[in-house]
């Protein structure tokens, strides 16, 4: 049976001409190593682009690597995708002919999956699916004094290694797409075949990720099977009231469609989620969920009608029949990737709605002069854009055009220097309750949070965001576009300092005397873990020890822990000591707040529906 007929069998479609072409050169870089760039626009069929010629060794007995890693950016969906994939692997293994509970038994087996809580990293299993930061962990932890297994670098080494949705490895200071890069030349330099999946990436991301080299495999024009999906008909609102929510969602609902809400916070996720859960079936997703909550939640999402959550969702998640999205406003990669949820498949008609910030309720008419939605509405050109922290206004955006002064019949060029900042701000929002921000002619703002997003992009964003239904079928134009929204958050970026600790990590080969998530960052917020417990206050009072389940844990930023850290009543820190009979865990109260540490809290502070409540 060759690649193609497996295929058919497996999935029960025609493989797409691109696919193919995929199947090919991956297949190469299994036997010599190297990398492979796909880039398709959503729901174009990436996963099984990618994952077919692994599984097609278990029909061929070809085996050219026993392994394949998948890594996605987040824990959002992992589950899900790993249940994708144990599909097609009980589908191979009764084409075996195994007895029905052998299928079963032998799927869950094969495709592990690790969060990062395990002791090890092993990175056990045929497929494995974990996050960048696990990946990461795993093979840095050969080279750590004390108990840290060389186990998974050997894996790793063996391996097919996936980097999904390789565009959501981005952050402020791009830190992680530069550490993706060295670990790239690592893995390049020893042979490990490399696959990259994205729907959008911009020019000088591929660069930093060392990927800009390789030509990518995408749809051709000439191609006579490719990718379809149905007809997106996106609507731009300033304002959605409760009312009109509720309608536009009974309307999908009485279609027989389903509905996604993406919101950019998880409090204004919840919020919304409280309003429209008695319309339908409906389901809460975010990060603020213990480990087991959230796999539970992300296997029930085919069951919902009215999906609510975070950014969580932006990739990887296939759902049929969602006839209506709705997003805030956020980056023009992520508008892409959220409107994509949308009418994946060939015949389907659905609707996006953009909710636009409506800042005619955030600032009065008298403040319009210093209104700035979109770039298009700063009137500087051949301007130096980059953000910065001002002594006087914080966190803005810093344009600096230069200007000519006569002085005495000679011409001199002098710098000038105007700000924008957005509601988050606390000086900003200061001067527009004392009504003083017409006094400041070097400061505009934007007017609404564009938290958790960075000010410059989102404002870059909303002067491409009447064009996001062109850019969701055609990754050319959304690439062009791409590249003009991220312009001055590359060329004005400065390289952090965290960066170098892992440079010299990877190329001094340096032996790390802590365990390396410690000492290497997987990204440039450190965490903390969140642990809910029942009478977390007497266990701790009669010095109980406790039952340590590490898929109750909920990992948070370490900056979220410090802001909100007063917010909980009763704080205890866990501790964990080996005795006799293995490892004992009890609590103490907690000081000082400190990363990568396990706090424990009242269970009130927590529900399995909304996640942590504060």
């Amino acid at each position: 049976m060759d690649i193609i007929n497996f295929f058919k069998q497996v999935t029960n479609h025609e493989p797409y001409d691109y696919q193919i072409r995929a199947w090919e050169k991956i297949n190469k870089i299994m036997e010599i190593g190297g990398r492979v760039v796909i880039e398709i626009p959503t729901a174009g069929g990436k996963t099984e682009a990618t994952i077919i010629p692994y599984l097609y060794q278990f029909i061929s007995n070809d085996w050219k690597v026993p392994r394949l890693i998948y890594v996605l950016p987040t824990r959002s969906l992992v589950e899900k995708q790993a249940e994708r994939i144990r599909n097609y692997i009980k589908k191979i293994l009764e084409m075996k002919r195994y007895p029905k509970d052998k299928v079963e038994e032998l799927s869950k087996k094969m495709v592990q999956v690790e969060y990062g809580l395990e002791e090890t990293h092993a990175f056990l299993g045929y497929v494995v699916l974990t996050t960048w930061d696990t990946f990461l962990y795993g093979l840095a932890a050969h080279r750590t004094v004390g108990d840290r297994f060389t186990f998974p670098c050997g894996a790793i080494a063996q391996s097919l290694v996936v980097f999904d949705e390789i565009q959501m490895y981005q952050d402020e200071s791009l830190y992680m797409p530069r550490l993706i890069g060295l670990v790239v030349k690592r893995l390049v330099e020893a042979n490990v075949p490399l696959v990259f999946m994205t729907a959008t990436l911009p020019t000088e991301l591929r660069k930093i990720l060392g990927i800009h080299d390789e030509e990518p495999i995408t749809v051709n024009p000439e191609d006579t099977k490719k990718p379809e999906r149905g007809e997106v008909v996106v609507e731009f609102k300033e304002k959605l009231s409760d009312e009109k929510l509720s309608n536009e969602i009974k309307k999908a609902l009485n279609e027989r469609k389903k509905v996604l809400i993406i919101k950019n916070t998880v409090n204004s996720a919840i919020e919304v989620y409280e309003k429209v859960k008695q319309l339908g079936s409906s389901l809460l997703l975010h990060s603020r969920f213990t480990v087991e909550d959230r796999a539970k939640k992300e296997k029930e999402i085919d069951k919902a009608e009215i999906i609510v959550a975070t950014q969580v969702v932006e990739a990887g998640l296939d759902l049929p029949n969602v006839g209506l999205v709705i997003t805030d406003l956020a980056p023009l990669d992520a508008l892409i990737q959220r409107i994509g949820r949308c009418a994946r498949r060939k015949g389907e008609r659905g609707k996006a709605i953009v909710v636009l910030p409506n800042f005619n309720e955030k600032v009065s008419e008298d403040f319009r002069e210093k209104v700035i939605l979109g770039f298009k509405d700063i009137p500087f050109e051949n301007a130096y854009v980059t953000l910065v922290n001002n002594k006087d206004y914080g966190r803005v955006i810093e344009i600096t055009i230069e200007t000519i002064e006569e002085k005495k019949g000679k011409s001199k060029i002098i710098p000038k220097k105007f700000y924008i900042g957005d509601l988050e701000n606390k000086t900003i929002r200061k001067l527009i309750e004392n009504k003083k921000i017409l006094k400041k002619k070097d400061l505009h703002f934007i007017p609404y949070s564009t938290q958790p997003y960075d000010p410059l992009i989102m404002i870059k964003s909303f002067d491409e965001i009447e064009s996001v239904s062109e850019y969701l079928y055609d990754i050319f134009k959304a690439r062009e576009a791409l590249d003009r929204v991220y312009k001055e958050y590359y060329e004005n970026n400065i390289v952090p300092k965290d960066y170098y600790s892992a440079y010299i990590y990877f190329r001094e080969l340096k032996l790390f005397s802590t365990p390396p998530e410690y000492e290497l960052k997987a990204r440039p917020e450190m965490f903390a873990m969140l642990y809910p417990l029942k009478d977390a206050e007497e266990k701790a009072k009669n010095k109980e020890t406790i039952e340590f389940n590490p898929k109750n844990v909920i990992r948070v930023g370490y900056n979220w822990i410090k802001n909100n850290w007063e917010k909980f009543d009763k704080k205890f820190e866990l501790i964990k000591e080996y005795g006799e009979r293995g490892w004992i865990y009890s609590l103490k109260k907690a000081g000082k707040q400190q990363p990568y540490k396990i706090y424990i809290i009242d269970d009130k502070y927590y529900s399995k529906e909304t996640g942590i409540m504060i």
